[in-house]
């Protein structure tokens, strides 16, 4: 069994990721999905056996990260990115096309503030909200984890302290 967490969004909000990291004992990696680059790094330097892998958004000034990229657990291709070129505010048809051409099994993106998931024709896409600034509802994060090569995707509210 391998746990995953999804996170994206923090927006200088380094606190709520840590509250989530916390609340998720045993998870191995985070993806996170953009803005906010400056507190995955705080949580990277705190936590240093969680591996973290990041994707640059529109509101991120580093040079050092991906806009997008693409790794592999289980035997399963997770295509990620913060979502913004693709326009995912307004369609997820090109983030689809995108995941597709990588031969992706996966799309990971953030950029709306807003969760969502869909499964459609061997493509999972899921969006893990904002753990700070959620659009409507309380700030969530992703939570995956993947049993037999099969991911199982779930939205989680971060915790309040």
């Amino acid at each position: 069994m391998k746990k995953l967490l999804i996170v994206s969004d923090s927006h200088g909000d380094a606190e709520a990721l840590f509250r989530v990291v916390e609340a998720e004992p045993g998870a191995t990696d985070m993806i996170f999905l953009g803005d906010g680059l400056s507190d995955a790094y705080q949580v990277m330097s705190e936590n240093p056996q969680l591996r973290v892998y990041l994707a640059r958004g529109n509101c991120d000034f580093s040079r050092s990260e991906p806009f997008e990229a693409l790794i592999a657990f289980d035997g399963l291709l997770f295509f990620y990115c913060h979502g913004d070129g693709y326009q995912v505010k307004l369609t997820t048809a090109g983030l689809k096309y995108a995941a597709r051409q990588r031969k992706a099994d996966v799309a990971l993106f953030g950029h709306t503030h807003s969760p969502y998931y869909e499964y459609t024709d061997g493509l999972y896409v899921f969006n893990p909200g904002s753990v700070s600034r959620p659009r409507i509802g309380r700030p969530t994060y992703g939570l995956v984890i993947i049993e037999d090569g099969v991911p199982h995707f779930y939205h989680k509210e971060v915790p309040r302290y």
